[in-house]
């Protein structure tokens, strides 16, 4: 079935919807670690275990790939049906979220204020070119 090129993808949308849900989700689970979370200083791999054993960082790791996993479908079928408003806007947003994913694992070993700055900086780079394809589409 050929799209018309005027017509919204309506899976766009859910999508998107579904990506805001998730990110303010994340961004609220990252709040709560920053604020209520210590990691151990005793090294990467202790800060490491402590991540995988505390619920809140846990949650926050799994639901970070759940979105890369959720952008990565959406730049896939956006590209299968050669639309490049939405590739353009999954591409940026997909980038978005991966610099978070930097972010946040050298957030976890470091500490670093500069790591969790990253981090805000790619949710805001995921959600805000999301809401912009969407509304421009």
């Amino acid at each position: 079935m050929e799209m018309d090129k005027t017509m919204k993808p309506r899976f766009f949308v859910r999508e998107v919807i579904s990506a805001n849900v998730s990110l303010v989700i994340q961004f609220l689970l990252g709040m709560y670690i920053n604020l209520y979370v210590e990691f151990p200083t005793s090294g990467p791999a202790e800060a490491w275990g402590f991540a995988w054993r505390s619920a809140p960082v846990a949650a926050h790791i799994i639901l970070g790939t759940l979105v890369l996993l959720g952008g990565i479908i959406s730049l896939v079928r956006s590209i299968k049906i050669k639309n490049r408003h939405w590739i353009t806007a999954a591409s940026i947003a997909v980038a978005g979220v991966l610099l978070s994913i930097v972010g946040g694992e050298t957030f976890i070993t470091t500490q670093n204020e500069l790591a969790s700055f990253l981090m805000a900086i790619g949710f805001l780079m995921a959600l805000l070119t999301l809401n912009w394809g969407l509304y421009t589409q």
